[in-house]
């Protein structure tokens, strides 16, 4: 490709308002067009990008067995209402439409009810099984903050798999491949040493599901490494305060009046207490339609997956506050562990383990107790419980010791869903002894377009983009220094050459300065650089560079050929 013929420019700046490092650098470099937040176009250089990941992405997963195919974006009202997830409080991050007649559709945020119904009619029999299809599809979310350019998208690239096994085992073996297969992906896209797989929750389907976290300090998630070398996401890592409560004589118990006092700041102002001797208590219906009460140290928060197994439900939600009046016999600010009524289960964080003369609500609006402790003012517990969410400084509670931290960026995940969607549906295939089985599905998804992003914000220096050679939309750049006819002849049959031994290559035929194009060179970020000048043509020679090197050297044409034909 002739720069020359290329529409798309390079920038030296980005609009005001993109804020992410990708994004800016993409832009700049004339990758991709912004149309709002977390809604982008991909421009030629960019397609090209974005397709060669996708590429890397296809292999790996025809490796093991998967089947590529095309589903429709949009997606059919009454397939969801099947399996519950038509409802916005069940999924709340839906763009929905409507045709012409007034029927409502939805815009694919993800395709389990559009696929079950094709294998229902081709999968008859035990020996079409396992099978893999996916897809690499545009799909649709609605974020309420799209603030990191293409790492979280309105519309974005993702590749989603879908697996079928009749039995647990074959599931788990194939979970397994794509396990490895993931890793492979990674490593072809330069994001290996930097991604690690992390155990995330698996929602209503399995206790856990596998992320595949990319460290980065623009990473959105937060991981936990416990000392057995398992990473978790925040969202369920395991925690231990970073030291004991400390024990001291005890105080009188009291009950202090706080009305208008709002928010923990102003309450440890009012009583006079450190933020280590408040606790916090928050009443939640499980989805049974208990209600219970889950209490913390004042300085965590509740976590709400960790909450639902200690308590051994499947979700929770904030109890409404006349739910709240009636279980405490007080206003919403006020709930606490002292004075429970009759019958209402109490949990309690072991943050709480030890504390003595603490705070906690009286259960009596505007009123707070102080000086609170267990086994003289409440009933010391059989139990505490882990369901606080972990914070940099906590200890993995199996040995005590702290826990490496570090920011990421979710890259990939893999779900289990077992029969959650092929239920529904009926979709069952009588197994080698003719009993009909309901099948065991699991989720596979890898987003394209946010791996782009993830690579543009990771692999780039103070000067532009540094793609690696698997994912570059060129391999070469070719800089022609001057317009004599030598020069031309020369960086022309270059060109021609490279292209020949199936070397990609944009080849910048402008008549502009050789700081321009130099600069133009690190911006678009491509791995390697040749120059043709009327100095290299004189010398027979051409001046090579690659892009994470400083200093160029000059090659002869074989040489030249050899480093830019050799292995990926």
């Amino acid at each position: 490709m002739r720069v020359s013929k290329l529409f798309t420019k390079t920038s030296k700046s980005a609009p005001a308002d993109e804020v992410a490092k990708n994004a800016q650098l993409l832009i700049r470099a004339g990758y991709v067009h912004k149309e709002m937040a977390g809604v982008y176009s991909y421009l030629p250089l960019g397609l090209r990008v974005l397709n060669n990941i996708a590429q890397i992405v296809r292999e790996e997963m025809d490796a093991i067995g998967g089947q590529e195919l095309l589903m429709p974006a949009l997606q059919v009202k009454e397939r969801y209402e099947a399996t519950g997830r038509w409802d916005d409080a069940v999924v709340d991050n839906w763009f929905k439409t409507k045709l012409a007649n007034g029927a409502e559709l939805g815009l694919g945020f993800s395709h389990e009810e559009n696929l079950v119904p094709i294998i229902k009619q081709l999968a008859t029999s035990y020996k079409d099984l396992p099978i893999a299809p996916y897809q690499i599809q545009t799909k649709f979310r609605n974020e309420l903050r799209s603030k990191s350019g293409l790492m979280r998208g309105r519309e974005f690239i993702m590749k989603d798999m879908y697996s079928f096994a009749i039995t647990q085992a074959q599931h788990d073996e194939f979970y397994a491949l794509v396990q490895a297969a993931y890793k492979r992906v990674y490593e072809r896209l330069g994001l290996g040493e930097r991604t690690v797989m992390a155990l995330a929750s698996g929602g209503s389907f399995s206790k856990y599901s596998h992320e595949f976290q990319t460290f980065s300090e623009a990473g959105e998630d937060l991981l936990f490494k416990t000392t057995d070398g398992v990473w978790h996401n925040r969202e369920i890592a395991p925690s231990q305060i970073s030291k004991p409560n400390e024990s001291e004589a005890l105080a009188e118990y009291k009950d202090v009046e706080g009305e208008g006092v709002v928010g923990v700041q102003a309450l440890l102002e009012h009583l006079q207490i450190t933020i280590e001797k408040s606790t916090k208590t928050l009443i939640y219906t499980t989805d049974a339609g208990e209600a219970i009460m889950a209490a913390v140290r004042s300085d965590y928060d509740v976590n709400e997956l960790k909450l639902c197994e200690a308590v051994g439900c499947k979700t929770v939600s904030l109890a409404s506050a006349e739910t709240v009046r009636e279980k405490t016999g007080a206003e919403i600010g006020y709930a606490g562990i002292v004075n429970v009524p009759e019958g209402v289960r109490i949990f309690l964080d072991d943050s709480l383990k030890g504390l003595c003369n603490f705070e906690t609500g009286a259960n009596k609006t505007h009123y707070h107790a102080v000086n609170v402790n267990f086994g003289r003012d409440i009933k010391a517990p059989e139990r505490f419980y882990d369901f606080k969410t972990a914070r940099e400084g906590d200890l993995d509670p199996a040995s005590g010791e702290p826990m490496e931290v570090r920011k990421a960026i979710e890259v990939g995940n893999i779900f289990s869903l077992g029969t959650k969607f092929s239920q529904p549906f009926d979709l069952r295939v009588p197994d080698e002894h003719g009993e009909v089985i309901t099948l065991i599905m699991g989720c596979y998804g890898i987003g394209v377009s946010r791996a782009m992003g993830t690579i543009a914000e990771l692999m780039s220096d103070d000067k532009g983009l540094v793609w690696h050679d698997n994912i570059a939309p060129y391999r070469v750049y070719l800089a022609r220094l001057g317009s004599d006819e030598v020069v031309v002849r020369a960086a022309d049959e270059l060109y021609a050459s490279l292209q020949e031994a199936g070397v990609s290559v944009l080849y910048d035929d402008r008549d502009a300065r050789p700081g321009d194009k130099f600069a133009d060179a690190d911006l678009l970020g491509l791995p390697h650089r040749v120059v043709v000048s009327a100095k290299t043509v004189e010398q027979g020679v051409f001046e090579y560079k690659k892009r994470t090197e400083q200093e160029s050297a000059m090659v002869e044409t074989e040489k030249l050929k050899d480093l830019l034909t050799a292995q990926k």
